[in-house]
């Protein structure tokens, strides 16, 4: 039975494909399901476009909206989905891992605050985008933090201008394999990587 590793937030679509691809070069089999609204992951590395033509990109099998009865029964260790903004909980309950992805914008840390709080499901918190300027980070911490039990751990990501030039690239769907991300972005991955494994019972 696969492990299924859901990404959600104002921003996770990268995430989700770096952290899918970092897994797979780990030599463990993986997919990347695409079930957000938008489909800015999909389309970003499908020449065609097509929801019902699986992709292989970096190694990594890209499908479109699959039914969620069938994300347990893939053929692959790992299933990374992209839940996109506003998951509905059935989702986030078939997860064994979950990653909520937010910037610092305050209406965005606002309103997953109060998600987190109402569907009651822990999730990892990756905040990303900000500047690293003195007390800012332990100020959008404690402001997220307020009344909310369900966060399991932060990671954190440190805004850089080719991280966000290819977040901004993946929706004009014109992504390719030579994708450059930051050592910050790296070491996020690496933390990430760690997390899936030992929900998949990995040492």
């Amino acid at each position: 039975m696969s492990n299924i590793i859901g990404f959600y937030g104002s921003c996770p679509a990268d995430i989700c494909m770096y952290a899918a691809c970092a897994l797979q070069n780990t030599g463990r089999r993986v997919c990347v399901i695409d079930n957000s609204d938008d489909g800015v992951l999909f389309r970003s590395i499908s020449a065609s476009g097509m929801p019902s033509v699986p992709v292989t990109f970096q190694n990594v099998d890209f499908m479109r909206l699959e039914p969620v009865v069938q994300w347990h029964e893939l053929d692959y260790e790992y299933v990374f989905v992209q839940l996109g903004v506003c998951p509905p909980q059935l989702c986030l309950a078939l997860c064994s891992t979950r990653i909520l992805v937010v910037d610092c914008d305050r209406r965005n840390l606002d309103y997953y605050n109060q998600y987190m709080q109402s569907n009651s499901m822990p999730a990892s918190v990756l905040l990303r985008g900000f500047c690293l300027s003195t007390g800012f980070l332990e100020k959008v911490q404690r402001h997220f933090e307020k009344g909310n039990g369900f966060i399991d751990h932060w990671l954190l990501l440190p805004f850089h201008q080719a991280d966000e030039a290819c977040r901004l690239e993946m929706q004009f769907g014109s992504l390719n394999q030579s994708v450059q991300i930051s050592s910050d972005m790296q070491k996020v991955l690496g933390q990430l990587l760690c997390m899936v494994k030992r929900a998949g019972g990995e040492a």
